[in-house]
């Protein structure tokens, strides 16, 4: 399979760039897999897409691009489009009449797994702020020995302002799964606010948009799921994953609670569970040890191809 990456409207230092797919082409023609939003939002190398008989794109942006003027039918050009969001996938089959869109989990390279990880810290965020929870949540972290990761540039107007609470800024990537193995917990949310009535309209302008349970709490609740990258960097680095529970727990597609991962439910519990985790550490060694196969097994890169290839189940 030939693989193909165009990452020229990415943020520098997100994720994506650190798939290093190529790693995995083979000199088969007759298939070729394509990364990178401008494959879709500028309807990019169509000679590409001429030159194999079968198309796939990886999609690892859903639902955030529904909040913007978006065309579900630019995808149409692939023959299979592999998407982070189940329930994307579901109502788009659905409302087609296809099969094509198949979910896929957030891949992790294996080459980045970090060599060692002694812990020295107690709990870290990564990521963006995007509401007051975050805000709420970096508060309760600044009661431990904590870290917060953060990019200086590309960010929101949130983030921009609590960056001083920021331990680690503009950390490369290896870096930043370095410090994360360095930490017992990290804390992660698998969801995202509608920031305001623009993105909200933009949903409900879709076709049968009811249809989708992504949107099912788009005005109760004004949230709409999304697979982090930060569950797998904190599997991967063994470190337990400290969930907030919400109404679609798009993780347990993949792994299961108390197994591989613990929940928690608002601020409050939060900070109960970080308190409790820490004060009873060793119970909790084989989540982290579970979490780590489970993910080394399943969910890296490699597994990735073959799994898209139809080399495995």
């Amino acid at each position: 399979m030939r693989i193909y990456k165009d990452l020229s409207v990415e943020v520098n230092g997100t994720n994506t760039h650190y798939f290093d797919l190529s790693d995995f082409q083979s000199d088969d023609e007759t298939m070729a897999l394509y990364y990178g939003y401008t494959f879709i939002c500028n309807q990019a190398h169509a000679a590409l897409l001429r030159a194999h008989q079968k198309n796939i794109y990886l999609n690892v942006v859903p639902p955030t691009e529904f909040c913007g003027p978006y065309d579900i039918n630019l995808e149409d050009r692939f023959d299979e489009i592999y998407s982070i969001c189940p329930f994307t996938v579901d109502w788009l089959n659905k409302i087609k009449g296809t099969d094509k869109h198949k979910k896929i989990w957030y891949p992790f390279h294996s080459k980045y797994i970090p060599e060692d990880f002694e812990k020295k810290y107690d709990v870290c965020y990564h990521g963006g702020i995007h509401s007051d929870k975050y805000s709420q949540m970096l508060q309760i972290l600044r009661g431990f020995n904590y870290r917060y990761m953060s990019m200086s540039h590309d960010i929101n107007p949130m983030t921009q302002a609590h960056l001083p609470l920021a331990t680690d800024l503009d950390l490369p990537h290896e870096e930043k799964i370095k410090r994360i193995s360095e930490c017992k917990i990290s804390v992660c949310y698998n969801n995202f606010p509608v920031r305001n009535s623009v993105d909200l309209h933009y949903i409900k302008d879709q076709p049968q948009w009811q249809d989708n349970i992504a949107f099912s709490h788009v005005d109760s609740l004004g949230i709409l799921p999304q697979l982090k990258s930060r569950f797998i960097e904190g599997s991967i680095s063994q470190t337990l994953n400290l969930v907030e529970r919400d109404p679609w727990n798009v993780i347990e597609q993949w792994y299961e609670p108390d197994k591989h991962f613990i929940y928690f439910d608002d601020k409050n519990d939060l900070e109960v569970k970080i308190k409790t985790i820490l004060a009873d550490w060793s119970s909790y060694r084989k989540i982290i040890e579970d979490s780590y196969q489970h993910s080394l097994e399943n969910y890296t890169c490699d597994h990735l191809i073959r799994h898209i290839e139809g080399n495995e189940l």
